[in-house]
């Protein structure tokens, strides 16, 4: 019986929406326009992981590109600004407004 649950809960977890999903992955943005030009590859629901310039602003990128239902994780490395890969980072489900792309 312990098999059967076993086997059930991989067989749930494997053909869940969270599952499927992958990971977007997008590095080093200056600006909004290449974001957007990057945005491109990733799909509605991916998993988002964006790394970006102190001088994007995180609330315009969360609420445009991020599902509010879901949990949103920021960090900002501020303090060393010449540092390679230092800025800050955003990790969430994506779910991108339409507006944002007009």
């Amino acid at each position: 019986m312990i098999k059967f649950n076993y086997f059930l809960a991989i067989i749930i977890l494997c053909f869940s929406y969270d599952a499927a999903s992958k990971v977007c992955e997008l590095s080093n943005i200056k600006n909004l326009e290449s974001l957007k030009e990057k945005l491109k590859i990733c799909d509605e629901g991916d998993k988002l992981y964006l790394t970006y310039d102190i001088k994007i602003r995180s609330e315009k990128l969360i609420v445009n590109l991020c599902s509010l239902e879901d949990t949103i994780i920021s960090k900002e490395d501020i303090n060393i600004v010449h540092k390679r890969n230092s800025g800050v980072s955003l990790i969430c489900i994506y779910k991108p407004d339409k507006k944002f792309f007009n």
